[in-house]
């Protein structure tokens, strides 16, 4: 046997174990929680919403529908006049995310001189530039932002270099501690598929650090 194919058996292996360990434990929840960045909730001029893809020009994807409805009870709750949603989508340009969400939005009851639909956002870093630019249009300041949790430490942080006072509200708080293991087949294989948005979302503020973004 040569040495490249010990080493390809060897490296199979340990991804192999380092998968059944993360199905086992709570791996992706335990490196996502860095990044799972919660404010206390006070009030602020505008609720904002990141789109996180969609289905078709009448259906949000599942974490987009998650992000919207969380963004409608904060602003239910008072906590801002504005709603502005945002998002384009590089996949179907014709059919943004933002515009999906604001037509369930509006279906749930915001007035549409509540909402505000951002549409060029293509990434997290042209969505915070273009927030920033309605914000500066309508003399807002501080914002109340809506995304997932892994997602929150690098939108936050993009959100204030474009000159936006940014208070966090993540979809979830994680609890303090989490150590729960999981022997049932399917909680494993969710907890293997967790793990990929979260090493994405490390790759991602990598990225973003080289190139200034945040």
């Amino acid at each position: 046997m040569s040495r490249a194919v010990r080493h390809a058996r060897t490296a199979a292996a340990v991804l192999l174990v380092g998968l059944v360990v993360s199905g086992v434990l709570p791996v992706a929840t335990w490196l996502a929680r860095p990044l799972a960045v919660a404010d206390p909730l006070r009030p602020a001029d505008a609720v904002v919403v990141l789109g996180g893809g969609v289905i078709d020009a009448q259906t949000p994807g599942r974490e987009t529908l998650v992000r919207l409805v969380h963004g409608i009870r904060l602003w239910n709750r008072g906590l801002a006049p504005l709603l502005i949603v945002t998002g384009a989508n590089p996949r179907e340009p014709s059919v943004p995310e933002a515009d999906v969400m604001a037509r369930v939005a509006t279906d749930l009851g915001v007035p549409p001189d509540r909402l505000v639909i951002e549409r060029k956002g293509e990434r997290t870093w042209t969505q915070g530039q273009a927030v920033a630019r309605i914000a500066r249009e309508r003399g807002l300041r501080s914002v109340l932002l809506v995304t997932s949790p892994p997602h929150m430490y690098r939108a936050q942080r993009v959100f204030r270099r474009a000159g936006l006072e940014t208070v966090a509200a993540p979809t979830v708080v994680y609890p303090g501690s989490i150590t729960r293991v999981a022997l049932n087949p399917l909680d494993v294989l969710q907890r293997v598929g967790a793990l990929s948005p979260v090493l994405y979302e490390y790759a991602a503020v990598a990225l973003y650090r080289w190139r200034g973004w945040m």
